[in-house]
């Protein structure tokens, strides 16, 4: 957990705990931690409801806890899946709901279960994807999100330690079967490779991350050197410098991650390319959803209008996150759907090219009459109700994060 840090001086963490080996053993490890500090923590269980048996192990979980004192909560969740790849789809929203409960519990930091095999393993499957050898450094430490930290204290802990933790405080656990489904990318590995091999990749993964932060740092001063990222999600940029940058490419997959709304950047092989086109100077290429266009003022990149499918329906005092770049405010009176902008703002107010403003989020009322808000259909500001904040699920880099104690006060 040192490693992880800095933590605050009472530290207030939630343990995402599956029922499994791994999660049950972090929780326990957890609680000695945070309690040596003054802190607490909170344990939580999400329910996707995928098999009939998966409440009743909820249950359980909470029940093996509350011998140790630790407070614990189910998330169930609710609807369907996003179509497409299951796993996935379960994962993200397994990631919502757990941001969702940091935030209402006021912790700042989510620890994750994961250890070496599972580390190996993500090497492994991103190895079959020809990922570049920074991509086989596997699963970070530690990640940024706007709402809390995600902490992987145990990426170097093989299976066997943990499962002997637990069996000498004398705690049961419950292996969800879905980890061994010939269904999944992992349940396919962990049929065809040994523990030991697996575990062999994750400390080899565990190894590549001083070198990955240490390209993760040029890329980020890069970024700062190279982007001009305005509030509409819009950035302008100096292409020459960056792409003459060895980290140039990473940079450049950084940015169409985080303008095109998506979780990760596209594959290193893609954006190879993607960089050979624009060194040939076109005038505007796309890729990930994203639009590189040139224009009189410089190279301009944003969200490719004719990807952006999504609306977006809120009822008044509602919020949601629009086409994974804008998190949309409805304070009412009344519903308003959220959906791309057919027209393009007078050129007088924007500096890019109008092809990037049909890619812009407009308001509509119920009856689908446009919502005018600063003659734009839409306000990037918190002034006029309702309105969109430019608010990405994965930042051009990951954030400085410091709490800093002076006397009684936190900062």
């Amino acid at each position: 957990m040192k490693r992880l840090g800095p933590f605050e001086p009472a530290p207030r963490l939630v343990v995402a705990v599956s029922g499994g080996r791994d999660s049950m053993a972090l929780a326990l490890m957890a609680k000695a931690w945070v309690t040596a500090r003054g802190g607490d923590l909170i344990a939580v269980t999400v329910d996707h409801r995928l098999r009939p048996e998966s409440t009743t192990e909820a249950a359980c979980a909470g029940t093996r806890l509350a011998r140790f004192g630790i407070p614990h909560r189910i998330l169930a969740r609710m609807g369907p899946l996003a179509p497409g790849n299951l796993q996935a789809a379960a994962r993200w929203a397994r990631y919502r709901l757990l941001a969702e409960a940091c935030r209402d519990a006021g912790a700042l930091h989510l620890l994750l279960g994961h250890q070496a095999e599972d580390q190996g393993e993500t090497a492994a499957m991103r190895a079959e994807r020809g990922s570049s050898a920074l991509g086989l450094a596997g699963m970070a430490p530690v990640i940024e999100h706007p709402q809390m930290r995600l902490l992987r204290p145990l990426l170097d802990r093989p299976r066997r330690e943990l499962e002997a933790y637990l069996l000498g405080l004398g705690v049961e656990w419950a292996d969800d079967p879905t980890n061994l489904s010939p269904l999944s990318a992992r349940g396919r590995l962990r049929a065809t490779m040994s523990p030991e091999w697996r575990r062999r990749l994750g400390w080899e993964a565990v190894e590549r991350g001083p070198q990955r932060r240490r390209r993760e740092d040029r890329t980020a001063e890069l970024l700062a050197e190279t982007i001009e990222l305005h509030e509409s999600g819009i950035a302008r940029v100096d292409l020459p410098r960056l792409l003459a940058s060895p980290v140039g490419e990473a940079a450049l997959g950084r940015l169409l991650a985080t303008l095109g709304g998506a979780h990760h950047p596209p594959r290193s092989a893609r954006v190879t390319r993607l960089a050979a086109r624009l060194r040939a100077a076109p005038a505007a290429c796309v890729l990930g959803g994203c639009a590189m266009i040139q224009a009189r003022t410089g190279w301009w990149c944003g969200r490719e209008a004719g990807r952006v499918y999504e609306t977006l329906r809120l009822d008044p005092g509602d919020s949601g996150l629009w086409d994974g770049r804008f998190e949309v405010v409805n304070p009412g009176p009344l519903p308003i759907a959220v959906r791309r902008r057919q027209h393009a703002a007078a050129r007088a107010v924007r500096p890019w090219p109008a092809a990037l403003d049909y890619a812009l989020p407009a308001f509509f009322s119920k009856d689908g009459r446009l919502l005018e808000s600063g003659g734009a259909g839409c306000r990037l500001d918190h002034t006029a109700p309702p309105h969109a904040t430019f608010r990405p699920r994965s930042p051009l880099a990951g954030p400085g994060f410091a709490l800093v104690s002076s006397g009684a006060e936190l900062n």
